[in-house]
């Protein structure tokens, strides 16, 4: 009578804990099912928040007024002040790409190491051959080497795919690649005078050529084994 007491006293047990084990799963599972929907629906909020466009500031509004406006008056508002326009865009073009040039030729006004664009580059072009990274490879140890590409026609196939970037990026921010990897200098900001003589200089080494947005160079084909 005694161990069929027992034998009772621990299947009940057993069945107790295997009772609350599932509970605790059913617990544990629906409140992973309650934190993965508030994920999506705080994710869901995000893509939402960051798709939707603002109004312009105070600060901006003041800003366009002052700014663009203003220039607009200057050589839009009157027949005589749009005759002079087309001579003061080319002088204002011009003095862009000559200060882009001398920023490309300085070996010290973008570089911490003596190197300027035109040490690879010189003239736009290239001096052939590969220039290695920086740093070596987590996987290999090794520092990769890339082909150093001609600069004349380049810009034409911008914007496109770049892998340090991992994503679509434009001419200034390749210059910025080649400034923080192969100069080591911090990047230029996107908005300096700096940045924009730069690219107006990188982009007239194309004037010549089609837009071929994304277009693959041929070096980079032969060296992922395309023909």
């Amino acid at each position: 009578m005694v161990r069929y007491s027992k034998f009772i006293i621990s299947k009940t047990l057993k069945k107790e804990v295997s009772m609350k084990a599932k509970g605790l799963f059913t617990a544990l599972l629906a409140g992973a099912l309650v934190l993965a929907v508030a994920f999506a629906f705080v994710t869901s909020n995000a893509q939402e928040k960051k798709l939707t466009p603002k109004p312009l500031t105070m600060e901006q509004k003041m800003m366009m007024k002052n700014m663009a406006m203003k220039n607009m008056d200057k050589f839009m508002a009157s027949k005589q002040a749009m005759m002079k326009l087309p001579k003061h865009m080319m002088q204002t073009q011009q003095a862009a790409i000559k200060y882009g040039e001398q920023l490309f030729n300085d070996k010290k006004a973008l570089s911490t190491n003596g190197q300027a664009c035109a040490s690879c580059h010189p003239g736009g072009g290239t001096t052939g051959g590969e220039a290695e990274t920086p740093m070596p490879s987590e996987v290999t140890g090794k520092p990769y080497k890339l082909p150093i590409p001609s600069l004349i026609g380049a810009a034409a196939t911008f914007p496109k795919y770049k892998v340090p970037n991992d994503a679509v990026i434009d001419v200034t921010d390749m210059a910025n690649n080649c400034i923080m990897m192969f100069m080591a200098a911090q990047p230029l900001d996107k908005k300096s005078k700096e940045a924009r003589a730069l690219t107006a200089y990188l982009m007239s080494l194309s004037n010549d050529d089609k837009v071929q947005v994304g277009k693959m160079p041929e070096m980079m084909k032969k060296m992922m084994g395309n023909k």
